[in-house]
């Protein structure tokens, strides 16, 4: 067995597969590990280690070859399952493009093969949390000059450029941040329209954390209109915790308390 070790990111595991595709080594024997910071390694009997470095070039290649000689739905898949917290999405991806380079755009509906049935879930549960976010991130004006808007998130997946994607279509003139608490980084976007997304540093996070504390008044008047429109003898908490997980009130405006 070969095993590509590689960073825990988009350009790292694209990177590792890019290199693993050119190998000329057997497909079935080759696997793709993202190192997770935190998390002891365990290494496996009779296997070849390569570390892979990241090269932002060979991941955009793999990119474009996928939507080339695939699909563009391939593609969409690739995409979002390679930002899931799943450990095994290296070797689901890397198997499903082998697939996909032989089958062409089939390949998206042969799920009776595993690999491409794995891809399958990953998918939908990293789109199911962004269309979670999409419609529960709450963003807060800040107090300053010019005005900024402010959000926070904590995803199970790392999803904040296919969020900030979103709402960059929808406030294309506004400064907005938001901050993905889960995996410390934070998407920046700037009146031209144009953002990107950076790693923080612990001085980083800090700021960005006293943010919320400057918050317009119109927060607290939407809390107040929240709670005076309830009507109290139709509360069903069963069905509002099918509509709305727990999870997801965390950062909303009309739960925060004070």
């Amino acid at each position: 067995m070969r095993i590509y070790r590689c960073e825990n990111t988009v350009n790292g595991i694209l990177s590792a597969i890019y290199e693993a595709g050119i190998s000329g080594y057997g497909h079935r024997s080759i696997k793709i590990q993202p190192k997770v910071e935190g998390q002891p390694e365990n290494l496996e009997l009779f296997s070849e280690y390569i570390d892979v470095q990241t090269d932002p070039k060979k991941a955009e290649t793999v990119m474009k070859t996928v939507q080339k000689k695939i699909s563009n739905q391939a593609y969409h898949y690739m995409m979002y399952a390679v930002v899931s917290c799943d450990s095994d999405r290296g070797d689901a991806l890397y198997q499903f493009l082998t697939y996909g380079f032989s089958m062409g755009h089939q390949v998206c509906g042969a799920l009776q093969l595993p690999f491409v049935k794995r891809v399958f879930e990953i998918k939908r549960s990293v789109a199911n949390e962004v269309h979670f976010y999409k419609e529960f991130l709450r963003f807060q004006e800040i107090r300053q000059n010019p005005s900024l808007l402010y959000a926070i998130i904590e995803p199970k997946h790392r999803i904040l450029s296919l969020l900030t994607e979103h709402f960059a279509d929808r406030f294309m003139g506004e400064w907005f941040v938001i901050y993905d608490q889960t995996n410390k980084e934070a998407a920046f976007h700037y009146a031209d329209g144009t953002w990107d997304i950076h790693l923080l540093t612990p001085e980083q996070e800090k700021d960005l954390q006293e943010l919320q504390e400057r918050k317009e008044m119109y927060v607290d008047l939407w809390k107040t209109f929240f709670h005076h429109i309830a009507i109290a003898e139709r509360t069903n908490k069963d069905l509002q915790r099918n509509m709305l997980p727990l999870h997801y009130r965390k950062h909303m405006t009309e739960f925060l308390e004070e």
